[in-house]
């Protein structure tokens, strides 16, 4: 990946994060529009460095159990689904256009 495809997606990393614990009705909002669900691809999970607790098979060690705040509430809008395409990935949740 370039370098300022890496520093978007670390930057969109920091907005997720910010977003879940600091925007709360933002997130609620986004999340009651979101349609469709997770494929479980793990390209999300890979964004500018590789989360520990998925295995070599890209499947979520803890995905049931006790994920992040921001894992389970991915993706908060189309910025999200917009980062999974440019890594190389099809989010399975899409937002109506004109949301």
């Amino acid at each position: 990946m370039k370098a300022n495809h890496t520093m978007h997606i670390f930057t969109g990393k920091v907005r997720r994060l910010f977003a879940v614990h600091f925007r709360k009705e933002y997130v609620a909002r986004q999340l009651s529009a979101r349609e469709g669900e997770c494929h479980q691809c793990g390209t999300c999970c890979n964004f500018s460095f590789a989360c520990p607790m998925l295995t070599r098979r890209k499947l979520c060690l803890v995905y049931g159990l006790c994920r992040p705040l921001s894992c389970r509430l991915f993706p908060l809008d189309q910025k999200d689904i917009d980062d999974v395409t440019l890594c190389g990935g099809t989010c399975g949740y899409r937002f109506p256009r004109e949301h």
